[in-house]
């Protein structure tokens, strides 16, 4: 038996070995007990100027970062992570696998088993193509127009195409948080779907990428997109979605495990998030837009905050600020774990905030309401649509 005080030397002896006679596929990190936001990471070979890289993905839960090593300095990072940053690794290679763990008390423990994956991939060039989790060739974007004939993205629908693409990652990220990602069945309710962009991405996602036995409702007001979107679901045989003719506030959805409401307008939003919590969404997301309540209630600010409405352009900043703050600590309050994502880049719009509220156990309900109520008292506003919702004014 190998001493404890070798297993980690031996570990990384086996990753050096694996790419010097081309076997190695990969090396996955994990159990993060390192400093910030829990992460988990993976190695695999790049091409950069015809030489091998290795290139290390960090997934957050935001976001990718990604970052390119030569192959000693590689190692060594990946050696310093492991036992500190990770408490798990495992090397996958053609000629088998190895994994590295260690318990609490951080004593290591090596375990090796036949490969996983028989043969090395292709070295693939660094600078190649994004792979986006929506292929550009399938049926409803070309029928949506984002993509041609061909199946290829369309110039004028690149921005739309990217924006699809970042949301159904953001989704599939989020999702895994998710008690309702463990559920046999899935029901999403997306209020103010429109012309069903993301409301079909979703389902096709779910239902076709993931297998998920889901069922898929878009709420929008304006009947001849209702009347489009249902008949195209129909024609691409996408059975668990639907669309409904009604307002935020007067759908005949009664619950959903995942509530979406997407640049619903002004108060809109409000009861699109009152809705989510009533049902008991595992998630909420929504991307606010025209946040015009509260503005002509910031008249009475505390005195270190009258300059910020003096002037009427930072004040309607200010009270969409203001706004999606209160909303997001009335989703805590609710008890949810609230994250603030940028969800389209502000060179298109500067309505680029996403709000996500993903049920949970562990938020301090009480703080939340106190910080609420201290927004209030230090802002001058009164009301807030979703608190009415609630009745937690």
């Amino acid at each position: 038996m190998i001493a404890p005080t070798n297993k980690k030397s031996e570990f990384i002896a086996a990753f050096s070995e694996a790419i010097e006679n081309k076997t190695f596929i990969r090396i996955s990190l994990g159990k993060f007990r390192g400093q910030g936001e829990p992460s988990k990471a993976v190695a695999t070979l790049v091409l950069l100027k015809d030489v091998p890289h290795l290139k290390l993905v960090t997934s957050l839960a935001r976001k990718d970062e990604t970052k390119t090593f030569s192959i000693n300095d590689g190692i060594n990072h990946i050696k310093a992570k492991i036992g500190d940053t990770y408490l798990s690794a495992t090397l996958f290679a053609a000629s088998g696998d190895v994994t590295l763990t260690y318990s609490r008390k951080r004593e290591p423990q090596l375990i090796k088993n036949k490969a996983t994956l028989t043969s090395a991939p292709p070295v693939a060039e660094h600078n190649r193509a994004k792979a986006y989790l929506v292929a550009p060739d399938r049926p409803y974007l070309q029928a949506l127009q984002v993509s041609d004939g061909e199946g290829r993205v369309k110039p004028s629908m690149q921005g739309k195409y990217r924006q699809i693409c970042h949301f159904i990652e953001i989704v599939d990220g989020l999702l895994k948080e998710t008690e309702a990602g463990e559920s046999p069945t899935l029901s999403v309710v997306d209020i103010g779907s429109g012309k069903g962009y993301l409301t079909f991405a979703l389902y096709d996602h779910l239902a076709t990428a993931l297998k998920r036995d889901c069922r898929v409702t878009g709420i929008e007001m304006r009947g001849d997109l209702v009347q489009f979107c249902n008949g195209l679901a129909r024609e691409l045989g996408f059975s668990g979605l639907s669309f409904e003719a009604s307002e935020a506030g007067k759908t005949s959805a009664k619950s959903a495990d995942i509530v979406i409401a997407l640049h619903a307008c002004d108060t809109a939003t409000d009861d699109a998030m009152a809705f989510g919590i009533t049902a008991d969404a595992n998630l909420i997301l929504a991307a606010p837009c025209c946040q015009h309540e509260l503005a002509p209630q910031l008249d009475e600010p505390i005195d270190g905050l009258k300059g910020l409405i003096k002037y009427p352009l930072f004040k309607q900043r200010q009270a969409d600020l203001v706004t999606d703050a209160a909303r997001a600590l009335l989703l805590e309050a609710s008890g949810y774990k609230v994250k603030v994502i940028e969800f389209v880049s502000t060179e298109h719009t500067s309505k680029n905030i996403l709000i996500a509220a993903i049920k949970s156990a562990t938020v301090d309900r009480d703080l939340a309401r106190r910080q609420y109520q201290n927004l209030k008292t230090s802002t001058g506003f009164s009301t807030h649509h979703l608190a009415s919702q609630l009745k937690d004014d």
